[in-house]
């Protein structure tokens, strides 16, 4: 419970602090990720270093930002979920039925996986006596970007072999 009422005491700060200050995620798409994806392929290297590309303006916030990266960060989230589902779409329109649900499976417990390590991350941190809820919220809404990217990197990657 103490950590529900930490992440949403953050949470309201960073929009209490940050809303005038938006827009925070400027730039990247999708498309942008797939742009980079692309490249990977023609390299023969993985695409994983698209979620850091994509992460990059967040991570580039100062220290006494955390808030501002928070809301960076769950802003990227959201562009992250929006391609999973966009993914997801075009394959069910696009694969065999077996095969569109076998990539709904996967993705969701890559995800959930990926989340449940981030709970434990959040849960250590408040452990911590000289963490703040600002960094607690910046660490976990950054993993919680990073998993989502993840799993949709991993989606998209696989979903290049379909017919």
């Amino acid at each position: 419970m103490r950590q529900i009422t930490r992440l949403a005491t953050g949470i309201a700060f960073a929009m209490a602090t940050t809303l005038p200050a938006l827009p925070l995620w400027a730039g990247t798409t999708i498309a942008d990720v797939d742009a980079c994806m692309d490249t990977a392929a023609e390299n023969g290297t993985l695409p994983t270093a698209c979620v850091d590309n994509a992460h990059k303006e967040c991570l580039e916030f100062p220290e006494d930002m955390q808030a501002s990266a928070a809301l960076c960060f769950t802003q990227a989230r959201e562009m992250w979920t929006d391609g999973i589902s966009a993914k997801l779409d075009d394959i069910t329109a696009t694969a065999p039925p077996q095969i569109a649900k076998i990539a709904g499976i996967e993705v969701k417990y890559d995800l959930l996986s990926a989340l449940v390590q981030c709970d434990r991350m959040e849960e250590l941190n408040g452990l911590r006596e000289e963490a703040t809820a600002e960094e607690i919220l910046r660490q976990k809404t950054a993993c919680t970007a990073t998993a989502s990217g993840l799993a949709y990197t991993k989606l998209a990657w696989r979903s290049r072999q379909l017919p």
